[in-house]
């Protein structure tokens, strides 16, 4: 979505009786132009009725997204640069519209992360629950490494089966972590053939109890509430770690369920 049509989205949601008319004496632009726009929204969805500002549940929750996403990067800009607030949040506006989603999430975390990281203080272990209730909507990324469990020092096999890095989703003050199984490929040189696997399920262990992972869009979730998290304020970085069972799934049959010690850095 381009500048304009951001600029006019957000009008619209601050603006709740806002006339098409109106709305073209504030964008600057013909009534046409604006006429034409306010049509697109009701083709993408964004809008209820043919020709009326008035935004659907769609263009409603679309635009409290790019709220928190511009407030963010205006927040950012205004950090890094010598911009006031009205100069920094047109730019924002600006950086949404041309940055690729990743960048803007990875920004959006770094920001996010700061304002949590200055509240915790001295505080240097809390649960997921805080977390839950002190992050804003949204995706952090992370990094992360599975290791044997019986030896912390040497990564797991399971550690290539898994897209990095992943993300720790936030929403309606709910955690979870989020892995992307991916294939891999190994080469037996003895019979010269390549083999395929990928992960066919992932559990994980708080306090000896074993618990599924649930399962989305390809995806394994780990719900965060009662994972221990540690800070570290000098190098501020948020880390924590878990047993997880891991089961592959192979062309010519099913492994046996393997532990692993899954750690995972927030920096």
């Amino acid at each position: 979505m381009n500048e304009e049509k951001i600029k006019c989205l957000l009008l619209i949601n601050e603006n709740k009786k806002i006339t098409v008319t109106a709305l073209a004496k504030k964008m600057n632009v013909s009534k046409a132009t604006m006429s034409r726009m306010i049509s697109s929204f009701y083709e993408e969805g964004y809008t209820l009725e043919q020709g009326k500002c008035l935004l659907s549940k769609k263009g409603k929750n679309y635009i409290e997204a790019t709220k928190r996403k511009i407030k963010n990067l205006t927040y950012w800009l205004q950090k890094t640069s010598r911009l006031n607030e009205e100069e920094a949040h047109q730019e924002a506006i600006k950086l949404f519209t041309t940055l690729n989603k990743e960048t803007i999430e990875r920004i959006c975390s770094r920001i996010h992360f700061n304002k949590v990281f200055d509240q915790l203080g001295d505080l240097v272990e809390f649960s997921g629950h805080y977390l839950e209730h002190h992050l804003e909507p949204g995706k952090y990324i992370f990094s992360f490494t599975l290791f044997h469990y019986k030896d912390a020092n040497v990564h797991s096999m399971a550690n290539r089966g898994f897209e990095h890095p992943a993300y720790l989703l936030i929403e309606q003050h709910q955690g979870f972590l989020v892995f992307q199984p991916i294939e891999m490929k190994k080469e037996l040189l003895k019979e010269r053939i390549t083999i395929s696997s990928k992960l066919k399920s992932m559990k994980y262990l708080i306090q000896d109890k074993e618990y599924d992972c649930f399962e989305k869009n390809d995806c394994f979730y780990i719900p965060i509430t009662d994972l221990n998290f540690f800070y570290t304020k000098e190098e501020r970085l948020m880390q924590t770690s878990l047993t997880v069972k891991l089961k592959v799934n192979l062309l010519k049959g099913h492994m046996p369920e393997n532990l692993a010690l899954l750690k995972i850095l927030f920096h």
